[in-house]
């Protein structure tokens, strides 16, 4: 099979991302919605409507309806972990994420449609390059800074004297790839250039 053109590993590429597009635009709608979950949780936790320790951990109830939970009554244990200096740096982390993600796609889609159509040289493949790798920073530089923030958080909201927190992920492979894609938006220019003066000489 061949590399470019229709037909080729490319247009297979482009739907792939096509997939992975709308794949990436579920999960941002699913962040919207747990962000306003968690936001009319703490509502109600600040109502008196839900037990707060639902949010810290131990054992507790979650009451709807009567003031003595007759309606609806949920008893828990240990839940924990849904504190928002924990939950709101995630979820700033997740967006980050599926922006970040959502622009790279569609970079890349712009960057395989002239693959498909066999012109790989087209001068925006380099600027779509670049977009990317300036993506892929953005979002490696933001990880650290928010799970820095994280740390800081809980140790200054909660009673944890001390926090270790460590992004998923191999930072020296997400930096490679990014010096790769430097060097490949350069290439893409020099190659739209000479394409662009070969033409003229024509």
């Amino acid at each position: 099979m061949k590399a470019l053109g229709k037909g080729s590993i490319a247009s297979w590429v482009r739907i792939g991302l096509l997939v992975a597009w709308w794949v990436m635009w579920f999960s941002a709608v699913c962040l919207v919605a747990f962000a306003v979950g968690y936001a009319a949780l703490l509502l109600l936790v600040q109502n008196g409507i839900i037990d707060p320790q639902v949010l810290t951990g131990g054992e507790g109830q979650v009451r709807l309806g009567d003031a003595d939970g007759s309606s609806f009554n949920i008893t828990y244990d240990e839940p924990g972990g849904l504190t928002w200096p924990v939950v709101l740096p995630g979820i700033l982390i997740a967006g980050v994420a599926v922006a970040g993600s959502l622009i790279i796609i569609w970079r890349l889609r712009k960057l395989f449609e002239s693959f498909t159509s066999g012109e790989p040289f087209r001068r925006e493949n380099a600027q779509h390059l670049r977009v990317i790798w300036i993506t892929m920073v953005v979002i490696e530089v933001s990880r650290w800074i928010l799970a820095a923030l994280t740390a800081v958080l809980v140790v200054q909201f909660s009673n944890v004297e001390h926090i270790s927190i460590e992004p998923e992920g191999d930072p020296l492979t997400t930096w490679m790839a990014i010096f790769v894609l430097i060097c490949l938006a350069e290439v893409f220019r020099e190659g739209a250039r000479l394409k662009e003066e070969q033409e003229l000489t024509i």
